[in-house]
């Protein structure tokens, strides 16, 4: 999901702004907690394997 970030083209526009920010910017600050918690998942899922 995270690798989204890399397709532009799909959400690189002007409109809809939220809080003055434009869809690129505020996009690119959702995907920030969204690889966390991608992160996170897979960390707890792993567990301790020693």
């Amino acid at each position: 999901m995270p690798l989204l970030v890399l397709v532009t083209p799909l959400y690189n526009s002007d409109e809809p702004r939220v809080l003055g920010f434009p869809l690129f910017y505020w996009v690119q600050f959702l995907f920030i907690p969204l690889g966390v918690i991608c992160v996170a998942v897979v960390y707890l899922k792993a567990g301790d394997r020693r």
